[in-house]
C-alpha cells in the first residue's frame, strides 16, 4: 500500500482523503498525544533541561525514558509520513487527467497542509 502510495498508483481522492487528510490527522493526534504524556511526566520542565541536567542513568524515571521514545518515534514517523504523502498526492495528482485546476488544488492544498501540520507539531 505505501508503495503505491509513494508511485502515485492511487486515485487522487483516495490519495489526498484518506491519506493526506484522515492519514495526517491520525498521526498528528498520536504525536501530541505522545507529546501529552511526556509532558505531564516532565512536570514543566522542557525535554533538554531534564536530560541534560537532572538526568542520572542509575537512577532514571522510565517513565519519562519511555515517554520520550515514544515522542520521539513518533516525530520521526510523522516526518517521513508527511513526505511520503506529499509525494504521493504530488505524483497522483501528476496522473490526474479529469481536471487540471483539481490536480493543482490538491497541490496547493497538501502544501499548505504540511505547513499547518508542521507547525501544529513543532
Amino acid at each position: 500500500m505505501i508503495k503505491k502510495l509513494i508511485a502515485g498508483e492511487l486515485s487522487l481522492s483516495d490519495t489526498f482523503w484518506k491519506f493526506g487528510v484522515l492519514g495526517m490527522a491520525l498521526v498528528i493526534f498520536v504525536v501530541r498525544l505522545f507529546g501529552s504524556f511526556l509532558a505531564g511526566k516532565l512536570k514543566g520542565i522542557s525535554l533538554y533541561t531534564y536530560y541534560s541536567k537532572y538526568f542520572n542513568p542509575l537512577n532514571m524515571d522510565t517513565g519519562i525514558v519511555v515517554n520520550t521514545c515514544l515522542y520521539l518515534g513518533s516525530l520521526v514517523i510523522f516526518v517521513w509520513y508527511s513526505v511520503v504523502v506529499l509525494s504521493g498526492i504530488w505524483k497522483s495528482s501528476d496522473k490526474y487527467d479529469k481536471s487540471t485546476w483539481i490536480k493543482q488544488m490538491a497541490r496547493i492544498v497538501t502544501v499548505i497542509l504540511v505547513i499547518m501540520s508542521y507547525k501544529i507539531v513543532f
